[in-house]
Parts: C-alpha cells; structure tokens; sequence
C-alpha cells in the first residue's frame, strides 16, 4: 500500500518535472523544480550502476532498469 502511494507521487513528480520543462513555472520554483529533479535522476542513475547485477539477473532487466530511473529504491526494495 504505502509502495503503492510513493509510485503514484514518483509519477505525479515527473510529470510536474516534465511540465516545468515544456511550460516554466515562476522563477522560484522553476529553478527548485529542476534542480530537484536533476538531483533525483542523478541519485536514480547511481543506483542503477550500484545494484547492476541485481537487475541484471531479473527476467527482464531493462524494465527492471527504467521502473529504477522511475521509482528509485521504491522499485528495489520489492526485488528479492
């Protein structure tokens, strides 16, 4: 349940991310907004190098890999 909840904010994040890209919010929070995400992804892209042979041995890693740029830890804390 609460995975569920964290999953649905992720993606409310990242489309509030990816509007801010196409229409910029006011000057504050435009500057905020993507230095936020900036920081999220780059987080996001460290664990996909630091947990590499987990998602490589899942069934189908590349999924596994996006749902990880996604979700970050959200993602792999129901992997085994």
């Amino acid at each position: 349940m609460l995975g569920t909840i964290a999953r649905v904010l992720l993606l409310a994040f990242w489309g509030l991310a990816l509007a801010n890209l196409v229409s910029p919010l006011p000057t504050p929070w435009e500057v905020t907004l993507n230095a936020v995400a900036g920081t999220t992804l780059v987080l996001h892209l460290i664990e996909l190098v630091v947990f590499n042979r987990l998602l490589a041995a899942q069934p189908s890693p590349w999924q596994h890999r996006l749902q990880v740029l996604l979700f970050g830890l959200v993602h792999l804390q129901k992997l085994h």
